[in-house]
């Protein structure tokens, strides 16, 4: 009897000292925490202890309005992270907020995450100077106080001459970036096109621009911030639809905006009208050119035209235009909806009652080619016809009179 009670003692104690599966929280993930050189690199650190149990770590990136990125992570003998993210190779949207955490697979047990971090992946090539007031926080780089307020100012006159044309609200905060020169604007960007000279993050409520202090700061400032608000506007009102809208539609209404519309569109104008090299509304739908000439006359015939369609219209018919592009229509079958109108009509009676094109002249010009085509279809069948009686009349073999 003592033998079985001896080994029942034995084989339980035994089972205490069988190894047991790690629990789940005696691991940890401490002190995670990111570093970055604008445009350059990104440096997490954290401490993973103990190692034992820890099969690997992956990091999470979750920039706004982009899809999260996984990275795996070796952690040194120590437990200690040093991740250096590249953004050279892979770039990330600037402006944008960046949430991240870190992930431990175990050998037993579910993974462990870290508590999720986010910072502000800014610009921090500079120092940058801040002013906030209203619905704005302002940065600037070059400039004192003075310049700092000039561009809250504009920017308040610009809200309100955007919201009288598609009323909207702003995203609160709205931030403004000024940049002195179009280099640094540009090394801030990654799909910048060299001569653009501001940009709207509508999606972020964010605008950047290039406007240095001095004599032209106010025309520059009453220009360029009511045109990145009206974008900002636009996706206010459009939604996720923003990228179903027109081209021409998005970049005249950003123009109509400006408190002080660009005095060169008019002659650029004027010289595509009088070299008949307008640009039909129709190829302005999905993109603008990529040269900078081309562009430059997209902008002025989209900011006429939009204009046009206002003093015609009213702003009610910009509201019209967005449900209708919300409602999944395309580009010419929302205006059509919108105004009763095709694009092209409206394109031609633009060019009549704004820029003095003789539109007549004009589509017979147009038809032309295609009038020279059919007659030709009818003249040239009747002369092979005429040539081959010709030919068969005098090939008739003559008849021989027999006596």
């Amino acid at each position: 009897m003592r033998s079985w009670l001896a080994l029942f003692v034995l084989i339980t104690n035994l089972g205490f000292f069988q190894p047991m599966a790690p629990e789940r929280d005696s691991v940890e993930i401490n002190g995670l925490e990111a570093s970055y050189h604008f445009g350059e690199e990104i440096t997490f650190h954290a401490q993973i202890t103990p190692l034992d149990h820890v099969m690997g770590a992956y990091l999470f990136l979750q920039p706004t309005g982009d899809q999260t990125r996984t990275e795996k992570i070796v952690p040194g003998l120590d437990g200690q992270i040093n991740f250096f993210y590249d953004l050279t190779q892979k770039p990330i949207r600037p402006f944008t907020k960046i949430t991240y955490w870190l992930q431990a697979v175990l050998d037993q047990g579910s993974p462990i995450s870290s508590d999720k971090l986010s910072f502000d992946y800014e610009d921090n090539r500079f120092a940058w100077q801040q002013l906030d007031g209203g619905n704005f926080q302002v940065r600037w780089i070059t400039g004192d106080m003075v310049f700092g307020q000039a561009i809250l100012n504009a920017a308040q006159r610009g809200l309100r001459s955007a919201v009288s044309i598609l009323p909207a609200a702003l995203p609160i905060p709205t931030k403004i970036y000024v940049y002195p020169n179009a280099t640094d604007l540009q090394g801030a960007s990654l799909d910048h096109q060299s001569w653009a000279a501001g940009h709207a993050m509508v999606d972020l409520g964010t605008i950047t621009i290039s406007i240095a202090p001095g004599a032209e700061q106010e025309f520059e400032l009453d220009r360029q911030i009511p045109h990145e608000l009206m974008h900002i506007l636009t996706y206010q009102a459009a939604g996720d639809s923003y990228q179903r809208l027109p081209v021409w539609f998005t970049e005249g209404m950003a123009s109509l905006a400006e408190t002080t519309p660009n005095p060169d569109y008019q002659s650029a104008l004027n010289q595509a009208v009088d070299s008949g090299t307008l640009i039909p509304f129709a190829s302005l739908c999905n993109t603008f050119p990529t040269e900078a000439s081309g562009a430059f006359l997209a902008y002025a015939q989209s900011a006429s035209f939009v204009r046009f369609i206002h003093e015609k219209y009213g702003t009610s018919a910009f509201q019209k235009m967005i449900t209708g592009y919300q409602n999944g229509l395309g580009c010419e079958d929302g205006v059509n909806a919108a105004l009763g109108s095709s694009l092209e009509q409206l394109d031609l009676r633009w060019q009549q009652e704004t820029q003095g094109v003789d539109t007549g002249s004009l589509a017979i010009q147009n038809l032309s080619p295609y009038l020279i085509s059919g007659l030709l279809l009818i003249i040239l069948p009747v002369g092979f016809g005429l040539s081959s009686r010709r030919k068969v009349k005098n090939s008739a073999p003559s008849r021989e009179v027999t006596k």
